[in-house]
Order: C-alpha cells, then structure tokens, then sequence
C-alpha cells in the first residue's frame, strides 16, 4: 500500500524532521530568511511518507494475533 504525498494529515507530514531546513520534529518549515514557509518542503512530505510506509510494512509482517489494525466502520 502506498501512501500518498497528498492524503498526509499535517501532523503526519510533521512527525519527520525536515532534510531541506532541519525544522525539528513537530517544527514548521522555515524560508531561507527565516520567516516560517506557509506548507513543508518537498522533501519533508516525501521522507513523511516513506516513513509511514515503512511503519505500516512493519506492522504488516507481524503474526495477525500480534498485530494493531485500525477498525473499520462501515456506515
């Protein structure tokens, strides 16, 4: 299953440091005079998600008895 750069929530795409500013996890971008960047960079959104896939392939590869699926409600 592949994540999506666009289906990010923007605690997910935080929850990275970002390799182009080095904002600190949870931290917003920073332009490069400083002033905080209106959306993440490029690079921050993708580390994001291979993160979260990497996370979600893991969980995957553990015994179904062991492993935390979300719940799907149906309505």
């Amino acid at each position: 299953m592949a994540v999506k750069v666009r289906e990010l929530t923007p605690s997910q795409t935080l929850s990275v440091p970002c390799p182009t500013c080095g904002a600190a996890i949870r931290e917003v971008c920073e332009l490069h005079s400083g002033a905080p960047r209106t959306e993440p960079h490029r690079d921050r959104k993708l580390t994001a998600a291979d993160a979260i896939e990497a996370k979600l392939r893991e969980r995957n590869r553990l015994p179904p008895s062991q492993a935390v699926l979300p719940a799907i409600v149906k309505m």
